[in-house]
């Protein structure tokens, strides 16, 4: 892992105090492995002030252990240049490969980017089945306001998760009926460097994708 020290503020308290922020995480190396992207720890710092727990959106980048693709948590533009000569310095060592990239902007994708192809997944194919079952939930359920629709692993399946102010909602997916969505799209190359709901939707109604 790579990281750099950064003064943080809390919270809770307000005051400053030095920590230690993750910058990426490789796969592709071992000793990087245990780093859990989806209990928030990465993005979660204690405050030796207060002992309070305070959240930092940070630059994050990801590679995927197979080191195929690479998935960045972006706070402004600029950090794109970062990215650039990250890969650069990856593919300087060992072989050659071209990573595909997808940037996010959140913590939660970033999660759920690691997820999808950690399990072997095409995200674009993700996005396309969860527009699609937000539809369904809208229409079955008018009553509620979807804030957010996260993809995760369920056991032998999968499940997606429907964030609402007044409770969340969940569906699972097992692998056939993925497979079997996987199966009807063909999709253009390169792919995107953003996949999320508005490229879906682009793709559906005569977008490339």
């Amino acid at each position: 892992m790579r990281s750099e020290r950064r003064t943080l503020r809390c919270t809770s308290c307000g005051k400053e105090f030095p920590a230690r922020v993750i910058l990426r995480v490789d796969y592709g190396r071992p000793e990087d492995r245990d780093a859990d992207l989806t209990d928030g720890s990465l993005f979660t710092f204690r405050c030796p002030h207060c002992g309070k727990d305070t959240y930092a959106n940070h630059y994050l980048l990801w590679v995927d252990e197979g080191r195929t693709v690479a998935v960045c948590n972006l706070t402004c533009e600029e950090e794109k240049n970062a990215v650039d000569e990250a890969l650069s310095a990856l593919n300087s060592f060992g072989r050659e490969t071209t990573l595909r990239r997808r940037f996010v902007q959140s913590p939660a994708r970033l999660c759920e980017k690691a997820q999808i192809f950690s399990a072997g997944l095409d995200d674009r194919v993700v996005e396309i089945v969860k527009l699609y079952l937000a539809e369904e939930v809208r229409r079955t359920h008018p009553e509620k306001t979807l804030t957010d629709v996260l993809f995760y692993p369920d056991g032998d399946g999968y499940g997606v998760l429907f964030q609402c102010p007044d409770g969340d909602l969940s569906v699972r997916i097992d692998k056939e009926t993925l497979a079997a969505a996987s199966a009807q799209f063909r999709f253009s190359q390169p792919a995107p460097e953003v996949v999320d709901a508005a490229w879906a939707i682009s793709y559906l109604t005569g977008g490339k994708g």
